[in-house]
């Protein structure tokens, strides 16, 4: 059961499933290489890295574009460029690389991570990018089954090292570091993500009071039903009494292969959606395309 379930179990963790249409675009690039005269195998070997592009990169978090998102009954903060409007684009880039396995015996991966949100107002006449927000980080995935057995509702571990910035300069810098341990657990469909947080402590602090609107965690529950997919994060500093919930669902469109394009929804409502907003509650709603979830 264990081996059935682990690749949505650790959604966040775990490879991509290839689809049909990219597994024979692969053959027909080694056709091209194959097919060449007049060269010996190990110039092959370098011409079909170049062509295959062969970094292992997989996709880490949702892949999104996001046309439409509208803000509501909120406002977002000056940015020291223009005045943002209710209606913007937002999309999200986010790769993993693996690097190494198993060093220590129990089934571990060591990865690198690169995240990139950024909101686009580019129904304005200047159409500027209101924020991005820059999250590279270095973690290691371990899975649980072989301390716990295959049937532990207890599924794995993640432990991360992360930085997360704007890339800005002056009063407009927002950047933290931080130390992350996520648990995976799994009981029939549900499979829920405890992750928690320490934030390390800069010599140029921009945003000091960042812990008191996001707090030192989330939860996070994601729910397969069939060709459905529901997740559910929730985050929170009961003291200061300051939250964010966010909710998305994707669902495979008829186009290509249905397991490449995906219909996204996403509706965000707290402290935190971006850096730059980190202080201000947002309202928002958006609609749009994913290639990954």
């Amino acid at each position: 059961m264990m081996k059935k379930f682990l690749p949505l179990l650790l959604l966040l963790l775990s490879d991509l499933t290839l689809a049909d249409t990219f597994e024979e675009i692969h053959r027909q690039k080694e056709n091209i290489v194959r097919e060449l005269e007049d060269i010996d195998d190990e110039s092959k070997a370098t011409l079909s890295q170049i062509v295959h592009s062969g970094f292992n990169l997989k996709a880490y978090k949702e892949n999104y574009f996001l046309p439409i998102g509208y803000r509501y009954d909120s406002e977002y903060i000056d940015n020291g460029t223009h005045k943002a409007e209710d209606v913007e684009t937002e999309f999200q880039l986010s790769i993993r690389y693996d690097f190494a396995s198993d060093w220590l015996g129990f089934g571990e991966i060591y990865s690198f991570g690169f995240t990139q949100r950024s909101f686009w107002q580019v129904y304005v006449s200047s159409a500027f990018f209101r924020e991005s927000n820059y999250q590279p980080e270095l973690f290691i995935s371990i899975p649980a089954y072989r301390f716990l057995g295959e049937k532990s509702f207890l599924k794995g571990f993640k432990l991360a090292f992360i930085h997360q910035s704007n890339g800005r300069g002056g009063e407009y810098e927002r950047s933290w570091n931080r130390a992350s341990l996520s648990t995976y657990l799994q009981y029939r469909h549900l499979v829920t993500e405890l992750e928690v947080w320490y934030r390390f402590h800069d010599k140029n602090d921009y945003n000091p009071d960042l812990i008191d609107y996001i707090g030192y965690g989330q939860l996070q529950f994601i729910l397969p039903y069939k060709q459905h997919l529901f997740r559910l994060k929730l985050r929170s500093n009961i003291s200061r009494r300051k939250s964010a919930v966010e909710f998305s669902y994707s669902y495979p469109l008829p186009v290509i292969n249905n397991r490449d394009i995906f219909l996204y929804f996403k509706t965000f409502n707290g402290y935190g959606e971006s850096l730059i907003d980190y202080n201000h509650n947002v309202n928002k709603v958006s609609i749009g395309l994913s290639i990954s979830r």
